[in-house]
């Protein structure tokens, strides 16, 4: 049986939403099923989530924490928490903020302490900062997060352009969750 993968974002017109284009290249890269969802869509269809292997959560970071849709999203799951559904179920997180540090760690923190709170199994990012591995031409992990994805959002203000840094470990935490959920699951 194919194995299959969530990656729940938020919202439409962000970088969250980019991000996770960007993991699902990596998770189809290991020949596993993969899915995105916006936050508001899957409140109203947690039921998409009973047959996945894995949940990847994507929220931008709000004041240190995560988006109003992803914190709904959190609240809407007490009947599935209350029966164990997603217990073993592998989860990560994936974030971002405009600033370097932005307190994107908070954010990371609350979807870390839910899915615990849930039973699930956590993924990181096993890069040490700045790695760069055979098949990437670049350093990845150029934030040196290791709770889950951390990357700088593109400027509205000015011409940023998004980070290849980002870009590529965004794809190589992708294929990581996915070869842990062909293993583990």
């Amino acid at each position: 049986m194919k194995k299959r993968i969530a990656t729940i974002y938020d919202h439409e017109n962000c970088f969250t939403k980019t991000l996770s284009k960007y993991i699902h290249i990596g998770i189809q890269s290991e020949n596993v099923e993969s899915k995105t969802y916006e936050a508001k869509f899957i409140c109203e269809n947690l039921q998409l989530l009973d047959e996945v292997d894995s949940i990847i959560f994507g929220t931008p970071t709000y004041f240190g924490n995560v988006s109003t849709n992803i914190k709904k999203l959190m609240d809407s799951t007490v009947d599935i928490w209350d029966n164990k559904g997603w217990n073993n179920k592998i989860a990560a997180g994936f974030t971002h903020s405009s600033a370097l540090s932005g307190d994107k760690l908070g954010a990371l923190m609350s979807i870390f302490i839910f899915a615990q709170q849930h039973g699930m199994m956590w993924i990181g990012v096993d890069l040490k900062s700045n790695e760069t591995l055979k098949n990437f031409d670049i350093k990845l992990n150029r934030l040196g997060s290791w709770m889950g994805l951390m990357t700088e959002s593109p400027s509205k203000d000015k011409e940023l352009e998004i980070n290849i840094s980002d870009i590529k470990t965004a794809e190589y935490f992708g294929a990581r969750i996915a070869k842990i959920t062909k293993k583990f699951q």
